[in-house]
């Protein structure tokens, strides 16, 4: 997802109509739901793995892990609200609810795609580092720190 749902190149986000910007903000919402599904997973995988994570990977990496895990938890739901707040404002500029300075909107919107596109660069990221680390407790791997006690 190098190029967020259903955005075509270029300025899109300036140029889209309201139902078009609206649609694909909504799609960001979908993505962004389904990667905070994917950050409990990854939590949750963790946990039911610790004791043998502890053999092929040193404490302070875990507990490292752990919280890159929940700050990225934290960085999904900040970035979900502000999707949630987009959408908002765009039915209200809409229903002409109030004045919005919408050349304003659509660069905060930008900024918004980028923060999303950050944040799911540092997800992949994340569970890829998790991925291997259970490749290597299935495959029975030990850490040669490990092996130099035993």
């Amino acid at each position: 997802m190098n190029n967020l749902k259903n955005r075509p190149k270029g300025n899109y986000i300036q140029e889209a109509s309201w139902e078009a910007l609206y649609l694909l903000i909504e799609n960001w919402k979908k993505d962004l739901e389904f990667y905070f599904f994917d950050i409990k997973f990854l939590e949750n995988l963790i946990e039911s793995h610790f004791s043998e994570l502890l053999v092929c990977q040193n404490l302070d990496e875990l507990r490292e892990l752990k919280i890159e895990v929940f700050e990225l938890q934290n960085q999904c739901e900040y970035i979900l609200k502000c999707v949630q707040n987009n959408l908002d404002s765009i039915v209200d500029i809409v229903n002409n609810k109030f004045i919005h300075d919408t050349a304003q909107f659509r660069i905060e919107s930008k900024h918004l795609e980028d923060n999303i596109q950050v944040f799911i660069t540092n997800e992949r990221e994340l569970r890829r580092t998790i991925f291997s680390m259970i490749k290597d407790v299935f495959e029975g791997k030990k850490s040669k720190n490990v092996w130099m006690f035993n």
